[in-house]
């Protein structure tokens, strides 16, 4: 019975000793007492009609979750001030062609257009990214085009399926094994 005051206040209430102001409490109200035997004990313990206090949250763990949400936002934000880019649904194999400043910043009108088959696509928030290869005069060419640059302008599909005609579905992500192969598989520009 001594040793009972760790343990929860419902099986404590019984053993802890009410003083002489409890006493004259108890007569009036059964509610009373119970509230002045949990003041007296040496640890407050909640019951099921009180809030616990909300778990302890490393700073390390918060500052990793703010990281990811201000990176969702920029993302977000990203995807609604290019739509020209990220509204165009293409996919591992299919030829595309995609329109970007070549010099003089942003607001440039020097504009590169680059093709290439999709060797492949990584989704990574803001650092989300294509692979393209081209041959250009007899030379394979492979980019990795970052596809929340600013720099970006458009995004085209020029063919779907390029790598297998239309014949069959590509059931690979990635398509490394292209580079192996001749280099007219991969020609996308015609000169």
């Amino acid at each position: 019975v001594a040793s009972c005051q760790h343990m929860l206040p419902v099986r404590c209430l019984s053993s802890v000793p009410n003083t002489a102001d409890d006493e004259a409490s108890s007569t009036s109200s059964g509610a009373a007492t119970s509230t002045a035997a949990r003041e007296q004990m040496p640890y407050f313990h909640f019951n099921r009609h009180e809030k616990p206090k909300p778990k302890f949250k490393s700073p390390r763990k918060r500052a990793s979750k703010l990281f990811a949400e201000l990176n969702d936002e920029a993302v977000q934000i990203s995807k609604e001030g290019n739509p020209a880019v990220f509204n165009v649904p293409f996919a591992v194999g299919d030829a595309i062609e995609i329109t970007s400043v070549n010099q003089g910043g942003v607001a440039s009108t020097d504009v590169e257009k680059l093709r290439g088959v999709v060797l492949g696509k990584t989704s990574r928030g803001l650092a989300s990214s294509v692979i393209i290869r081209d041959v250009v005069m007899g030379e394979p060419i492979e980019r990795k085009v970052m596809l929340h640059s600013p720099l970006l302008k458009s995004l085209k599909v020029i063919e779907e399926n390029f790598v297998y005609k239309g014949k069959r579905k590509v059931k690979r992500a990635k398509l490394y094994f292209l580079r192996d192969r001749k280099p007219e598989e991969t020609r996308v520009t015609k000169w």
